[in-house]
């Protein structure tokens, strides 16, 4: 071979291989952490010990044992039912895991009092996607299968669940002759022996050794008698161990049967009772998996007797009146921070609020029990029901899906068949609850909210804000967009600006000039191609909106005036497939291992549209890579404050084979990166933000002012603001974008929140966005909303300003439409929605007005 060969020869492999590296650079994506680095999986069951029951000092709980104690709880158990019930020694109240009165509803099926009695409730499915539900009472506890030991501070409960008999596997499989002969035939009658040796047939591979004939033995009717004929032969489980080891044949229960062994562990201490589930404990038959746990679905229900509310989190917060008669409405069912977007359904059921917050309560009568969902809460979704539907109970409890699941559609010529599939990966963490009591003027939802922010002041998840300055004024600047174009007949995506930095620095003149010093302005569509960027792995300034050193002089009249400027950017959801991401790897996966790629919901049809524009899910996997990349070009600009759209909102999973991540690793990535963000911009605003965000955040935006309003629920609260009231500062949605138009409603319902104004304009008329993807901004035009923002500012200010440190103590709806929110200091503000004049502990407020009243420095 020529040299000349031999330099083209090795040219060649050389392009094959510099282009084979740029496909597989391209198709790899962005580096991947391990779901192990995040996921904290269940430890080693504890050792236990045969149960202790300790002596009370107090007359205890009648039929049941002392089990724990300290200074402020005592914890007692039913050895036969498996039942708790906690004394709180400061009340007297005693709290059950389970009704104690169940067996005398009138109301409830046989079937009904099961679940009544039970502790944990599983839903499965089988190999061919058939669901199930397994109670505890059911499956376990009334056939005696569970173990009850010991453990530091509290006691475990290992449940089995499922038939345990062998069924068919309690004949041989394989037996020879002679050992039939010896063992059964000749301890039978004749008629009977004939009947057991014609179920058994001599087996291929050797004559001597016979084989049990399944499909005839199978049938309950013969396998019943069978079963009997050996036990009248005296054949034992010693005798069936023997020959199954003799043939290698399995031992053990029937395998084709649901059967799960599921521990609870129950600890006190002094805050209240923990209930754990040690998933990654859990066994379950290779034929059946667990698709959800319901943990303590009554513990602490109110009867029909009870009078009292259920708190869920709904949106801002709402209450279930006990025994509100509502017995035709579905039940609350709501998943904690919002659906997981990683589902590939085209529709949804109903436009709702998230669940912003792990937590629930219950009160009744003086007393009340607060639950908070300390491990697990990504996992889970609450739900709470009345009386008079099933049983005659109110309940509210938590349920988790520890398994992804997703529907498959086959499509059969013109017909269209929808199979629920379950992830093969099961969560392998703990789920755990923590169960607070309160009394008296504790026992209500304003005693709810003060106890989960002290346990986030104790955990240094919220710190409290000390500089008191007037109210903020949000405003959201809609910077550039992208907008259909063409070019000599032919279509291109241009980016085109509804405000430049220049026009945004006049807004802002103009409203210093009117007196607004403390302004936040939120910067939407200002790199990467307008709103719905590009990659944000490099940030390149839209020259539509203006240049580097526009966006820094519009930074620094915002700090000199007092406010600040937040550039605002979506790290979780990615608008577009570009070189920088790759979505074959970078992208999540649904359970149907499809690339999750989604498209905003139309209101109109409630269905995914892609003419709003589509998008894909990173995967959790990645945010650590994209975020570190953002963050090293961002920090070029020299900017020291930032938006995040998406990051203190949304949590998805990511269901691809190599790297199955569930909702709970996605929220541990999520709060790494939120923390490495706010250390190196200190004053973030957040979008949206669940309960984890809040420790990192100093402005939140877009909080909940409302809830779902499901038929079941009767009063909203404000829960969400009285959690978080003088630890930041915060805000609605938009108030020009809502669907409430009337300011003087919204200037009222700002004052009972304690939610500082929030607009979003733009200097350019709204009419350019008509036949755009963002045309829902159709009222944007800062100039038709100037004036009365500036009016309601000032009178919210007027208000709110000098409470902005202060915590909610309490929140009072003395009659419909008339409310009272106390600070801590004294103060008082009250808000008339109705159309007549009222007087409330002496203080006068106007219809559809408010005033303050009590200590008002």
């Amino acid at each position: 071979m020529t040299k000349r060969k031999i330099g083209m020869l090795v040219l060649a492999c050389t392009l094959i291989l510099v282009i084979a590296g740029i496909i597989y650079t391209k198709n790899v994506g962005a580096p991947a952490v391990s779901a192990s680095a995040y996921t904290k999986d269940s430890a080693e069951l504890a050792p236990g010990k045969e149960l202790v029951k300790l002596t009370s000092s107090t007359a205890g709980v009648p039929g049941m044992d002392l089990v724990a104690d300290n200074a402020s709880y005592s914890l007692y158990f039913q050895s036969e039912t498996t039942e708790i019930a906690v004394l709180d020694k400061k009340s007297g109240q005693i709290w059950y895991s389970n009704p104690p009165d169940r067996n005398e509803d009138a109301k409830a099926s046989p079937f009904e009092k099961g679940v009544l009695s039970s502790q944990i409730v599983l839903s499965f499915r089988d190999t061919l996607g058939t669901l199930d539900t397994y109670s505890n009472y059911a499956q376990s506890i009334e056939k005696k299968q569970f173990k009850v030991e010991s453990i530091e501070g509290g006691i475990r409960v290992t449940y089995t669940l499922g038939d345990m008999s062998l069924g068919i596997d309690a004949l041989p499989k394989y037996i020879t002759k002679e050992r039939l002969e010896e063992k059964v035939l000749s301890k039978l009658d004749k008629s009977l022996s004939t009947y057991v040796s014609q179920r058994y047939y001599p087996s291929k591979a050797d004559e001597n050794v016979l084989e049990r004939l399944d499909d005839q033995v199978k049938k309950q009717l013969v396998l019943n008698k069978m079963l009997d004929a050996f036990t009248k032969a005296g054949y034992t489980e010693e005798d069936l161990a023997a020959d199954n080891e003799a043939h290698g044949a399995a031992s053990g229960a029937d395998s084709s049967k649901p059967k799960f062994t599921v521990p609870l562990e129950y600890k006190l201490d002094d805050t209240g009772l923990t209930a754990t589930v040690p998933v990654g404990r859990i066994e379950e038959s290779s034929s059946h998996r667990i698709r959800t746990i319901d943990v303590l679905p009554y513990f602490g229900a109110a009867g029909l007797q009870d009078q009292g509310y259920m708190l869920v989190p709904d949106g801002m917060g709402s209450l279930i009146h006990l025994n509100n008669g509502k017995i035709k409405e579905e039940k609350y069912v709501q998943q904690v921070y919002g659906t997981d977007l990683n589902d590939n359904s085209r529709n949804r059921g109903q436009v709702t609020e998230s669940a912003k917050m792990p937590v629930y309560g219950l009160k009744k009568g003086d007393g009340a029990w607060f639950a908070v969902i300390e491990q697990g809460d990504a996992l889970a979704s609450i739900a709470a029901d009345v009386s008079g539907k099933v049983n005659s109970f109110n309940h509210a409890y938590s349920t988790f899906a520890v398994r992804g699941e997703d529907e498959l559609e086959l499509y059969t010529g013109n017909t269209v068949q929808q199979i629920d599939m379950l992830g093969n990966k099961l969560y392998s963490g703990d789920i755990r609850v923590h169960f607070s009591f309160l009394s008296g003027e504790e026992a209500s939802y304003s005693g709810m909210a003060r106890y989960y922010q002290n346990l986030l002041v104790s955990e240094n998840k919220l710190q409290a804000l000390t500089e008191e300055n007037s109210l903020p004024f949000y405003l959201d600047i809609l910077g550039t967009i992208d907008k259909r174009s063409f070019f000599l007949g032919v279509p291109y995506q241009s980016v085109e600006s509804m405000t430049t930095f220049d026009q945004a620095g006049t807004i802002a003149d103009q409203l210093g000039k009117d007196g607004i010093t403390n302004l936040q302005m939120r910067l939407t569509g200002w790199f990467n191609k307008g709103i719905n960027h590009k990659t944000p792995t490099k940030v390149k300034i839209d020259s539509a909106a203006g240049s580097k050193k526009e966006l820094v002089e519009l930074s620094d009249k915002l700090k000199a005036m007092g406010g600040a400027l937040y550039p605002d950017v979506a790290l979780q959801l990615v608008y577009h497939d570009d070189s920088k991401f790759t979505p074959a790897s970078d992208a999540s996966r649904f359970v149907t291992r499809d690339v999750s790629m989604l498209a905003k919901y139309d209101r109109a049809t409630n269905r995914m549209n892609d003419y709003y524009g589509s998008y894909y899910l990173l995967s959790p996997s990645k945010l650590p890579s994209f975020t570190e990349r953002f963050s090293s070009s961002y920090k070029k600009l020299g900017l020291s404050n930032l938006s995040l759209r998406d990051l203190g909102s949304t949590l998805n999973s990511d269901y691809r084979n190599s790297r199955v991540m569930f909702r709970e690793t996605s929220k541990a990535i999520v709060s790494e990166q939120l923390g490495k963000l706010e250390t190196a911009y200190p004053n973030l605003m957040v979008s949206g933000a669940n309960s984890y965000a809040w420790e990192y955040a100093r402005h939140l935006i877009d909080v909940p002012t409302s809830t779902s309003s499901f038929n079941l629920a009767d009063e909203e609260v404000p829960f969400y603001q009285m959690v978080i009231h003088g630890y930041a500062d915060y805000t609605g949605e938009a108030i020009n974008l809502s669907d409430e138009q009337d300011l003087s409603k919204q200037l009222l319902r700002s004052i009972e929140l304690g939610t500082a104004p929030h607009f979003l304009w733009t200097y350019k008329d709204s009419s350019d966005l008509k036949l755009t993807r963002y045309d829902d901004r159709f009222a944007s035009t800062y100039t038709n909303w100037y004036d009365q923002a500036i009016e309601m500012y000032k009178k919210a200010d007027g208000v709110l300003g000098k409470l902005q440190t202060k915590k909610i103590v309490d929140h009072v709806r003395h009659e419909e439409g008339v409310v009272e929110v106390k600070y801590e200091g004294g103060t008082s503000v009250f808000v008339n929605y109705t159309e007549k004049p009222v007087t409330v502990d002496g203080v006068q407020v106007n219809a559809l007005d408010y005033a303050v009243g009590g200590d008002r420095k």
